[in-house]
Formats: C-alpha cells, sequence, structure tokens
C-alpha cells in the first residue's frame, strides 16, 4: 500500500484536500436543519427544498462543465469551482431568508459539480488503470474527512458562537484549496482557432453525445440515479427521524454522521485498492448491501449504539460503491470523451438526489409517517444493488474494448 501511494502524483492528494473542503462545506449544513426548523419556521418542504438545491446546481452544470474541460482543460474548471465554493460559503453565512439560501446552496452545488467533474477525469488521465482504484479511494477518503469534519465543526461551532460561523470557517478553508488548485500541473485539451476549432468541437460534441447513450455509459447513469436518491433520501430524512424517535440533540446527530465519516476515512484507500483486485461491480455491490443494511437499521432505529454502528457501516459501504463506480467510468472510457462521460454520469444521477429529497422525502413524511422515507431507502438501495448485479456482464465487456484500444 505505501509503494503505491508513493506512485502517485502529488496533485491527486490536492485535488483529494479540495473535494474534502467542499464535502465539509455541504454537510455542515445537516445537523443544523432541526434548528433552522426551530429558530426560522422552516416547514419539512423548506428544508428538502434546501437540501435540494445542492444538487439543483450538480445537475445543470455536470455534463456541460464535463465536455468543457475535455476541451479546455481540468485545470481551469476546477480552479474556477473552488472560487465560486468560496464566494457562496461566505454568502451563505450573511442570510437567513429561505430563497435566497437555497440559491447560495444551488451556486455550491455549480462549484462541487465543476470540481468533481474535473478532479474526477484529471485523476483517470493521470493514473493508470492498476492504480484508479486506489487514487478514488485517496479522494474518497478525504471526501469523508469532510464527512467527519463538517457535522462536528457545525456542532461545534453553532453552540459556541453562532448558526452563521460555520460558513465563515468553511470559506476560509475553499480559499486556500483554490489557491492550492492553481499550482496543479495543467492537462490542457487541443488547441484550435477559428472555424477548425468550431468543427472540431461540434464533432467531439456529437461523439461524446453518442458515447453517453451507448448501453455501458446508459446503465452506469441509472445505476448512478438510483444510489444517489437512495443517499439524498438518507441525508435529508435520517437528521429528522433520529432527532425525533431517538430525541438526539444536533451534536448526536453531527456524532452519528462523524463515525460514518471515520469509517468511510479510514476504509476508502483500502476499498479502492480492492477494486483494482477483484474487480468494480464486485465492490459497487458490497457497497450498496452495506447502505441498504444501514438504512434498514436507521428504519428499524433498535436504539443510540446500534444505530450509530449502522451509520459507520454506510459509511464504509459509500466509498466502496463509489471508489468503484468512478473509477470503472475511467475503464469505460477513452480520455476524450471522459469528462463529458463522467458529467453526464453524474448529472443524470443529481436527479436522483433532487426527486428523492424535495420529494420522496417531504411527501412520504407529511402523508404516512417520519420513518417512511427509510423504508422507501431500503427499496431503492436494494434495486440499485439488483440493477448492478445485472450490468455486471456488458459494462466488463466494455472494459475490455477500451483496453484493447
Amino acid at each position: 500500500m505505501l509503494q503505491s501511494l508513493r506512485q502517485l502524483h502529488w496533485s491527486i492528494y490536492a485535488l483529494a484536500l479540495a473535494n474534502g473542503v467542499v464535502m465539509t462545506g455541504f454537510m455542515m449544513l445537516l445537523p443544523l436543519l432541526p434548528q433552522y426548523s426551530q429558530q426560522l419556521g422552516f416547514n419539512e418542504f423548506d428544508i428538502g427544498l434546501l437540501v435540494a438545491a445542492f444538487f439543483v446546481g450538480r445537475v445543470l452544470f455536470q455534463f456541460p462543465m464535463g465536455v468543457l474541460s475535455d476541451r479546455i482543460g481540468r485545470r481551469g474548471i476546477m480552479s474556477a469551482s473552488l472560487l465560486i465554493f468560496t464566494v457562496s460559503t461566505a454568502a451563505f453565512a450573511l442570510t437567513t431568508t429561505v430563497w435566497l439560501m437555497m440559491l447560495l446552496r444551488m451556486m455550491q452545488g455549480v462549484a462541487a459539480s465543476s470540481l468533481a467533474v474535473g478532479s474526477q477525469s484529471y485523476i483517470n488521465d493521470r493514473t493508470p488503470t492498476g492504480f484508479r482504484g486506489l487514487a478514488n479511494g485517496i479522494t474518497s477518503s478525504a471526501i469523508n474527512i469532510g464527512v467527519i469534519v463538517g457535522p462536528i465543526l457545525a456542532g461545534v461551532l453553532s453552540q459556541g458562537f453562532s448558526i452563521q460561523t460555520p460558513f465563515w470557517v468553511g470559506s476560509a478553508m475553499g480559499g486556500m484549496c483554490f489557491v492550492l488548485s492553481l499550482a496543479i500541473p495543467a492537462k490542457s485539451g487541443p488547441r484550435e482557432s477559428g472555424a477548425q476549432a468550431a468543427a472540431v468541437g461540434a464533432s467531439l460534441f456529437r461523439k461524446v453525445i453518442s458515447s453517453v447513450f451507448c448501453l455501458p455509459s446508459f446503465s452506469l447513469s441509472l445505476i448512478q440515479f438510483l444510489s444517489m436518491m437512495s443517499i439524498a433520501i438518507f441525508l435529508t430524512s435520517a437528521p429528522i427521524l433520529t432527532s425525533e424517535l431517538l430525541q438526539w440533540s444536533s451534536s448526536e446527530i453531527a456524532l452519528a454522521f462523524a463515525a460514518g465519516g471515520a469509517a468511510a476515512a479510514i476504509s476508502s484507500p483500502f476499498l479502492g485498492q480492492l477494486s483494482d483486485r477483484i474487480g468494480r461491480i464486485s465492490v459497487i455491490v458490497l457497497g450498496m448491501a452495506s447502505l441498504t443494511l444501514e438504512a434498514l437499521i436507521v428504519f428499524i432505529h433498535p436504539g443510540t449504539p446500534l444505530t450509530v454502528l449502522a451509520f459507520a457501516l454506510g459509511g464504509a459501504g459509500t466509498p466502496a460503491y463509489f471508489n468503484a463506480f468512478y473509477s470503472l467510468i475511467g475503464d469505460v472510457t477513452i480520455p476524450l470523451e471522459r469528462g463529458g462521460v463522467t458529467g453526464f454520469v453524474g448529472s443524470f444521477g443529481e436527479w436522483g438526489s433532487i426527486i428523492g429529497s424535495s420529494i420522496i422525502v417531504p411527501f412520504a413524511w407529511r402523508n404516512i409517517g417520519v420513518s417512511a422515507p427509510m423504508a422507501i431507502n431500503v427499496a431503492v438501495a436494494l434495486l440499485t444493488l439488483v440493477l448492478a448485479l445485472m450490468m455486471r456482464a456488458p459494462l466488463q465487456q466494455q472494459v475490455g474494448r477500451i483496453a484493447r484500444l
């Protein structure tokens, strides 16, 4: 493991840090949702839309930013995304108006989508197949450290200072990552001019559209759609469910998410390397099985110790899924299409996040009960697992075709 880690370029670690900071910014809001409900009078639809706004920004910009990164290079896209994150997170601390908060959360989503598609494509460009799982595992580990740091910062700083303080801290961290991103070596796209650039760009765009609608890429999009719906349902409903049924405070909710983040951060590099050795689909299935069991235990809510253990189990399942999934995208694509395909798959998946957090959770919560969204989450996660197993053969065939090119 240590020898493999030394072979990764330093930029992989810089991008891991940046992705971790952006995840910190996203996760800071979640343990504060009950406070927004109590102090500012936000209802269940306001809360659902506030979470969903982040995913709206992601769904609108991942595909175009992916295609753009194929044309002009990854670094500019990544640096711009970190600047947007820094500004929007600082602005979030300055308002308590729900609609302006939604707009700023959407801008954070734009930043996150641009950074995600740029960094995922950059990592797959720079690392060979045998190290992609490990490289994505390093990034995933940093992201899950953000899962730990975000709720802890939100819980501690909001209680010690104010509900706005966590967002000032998140903005400062984003600014530091923006400066660091400027030193990452550029991997520029082709440089034509005038009519030649337009013709080549149109040709590449048609090729990307063709590639994303082929069976392997579209099947990945559907798997991502369902998995992101499952995760969004969990992230939106778990804080409310545990607060109402287990009487957890914001700090206890934060600690549960931190347990999941700790499990993910510790296991992520090993799970990434495991996908390099035993295959991406096998690890994707392992991850979804863990997420299904997590949702089932939280739905049953047997008590605080076992429920926290479920958060930890799901925390390990999340990088198992994402490490293998994004490494698989690198395996089934060529560099000139990689950003576009990564962006399309990510954008398609975010529709699942939006539907899960803004439609399924509030309607099930209001019309059935506070536990209903988690029951739906169990079914969606299980369906994702079955679909991944069904698509094993065609995806492995595509990996073989790309390897022979």
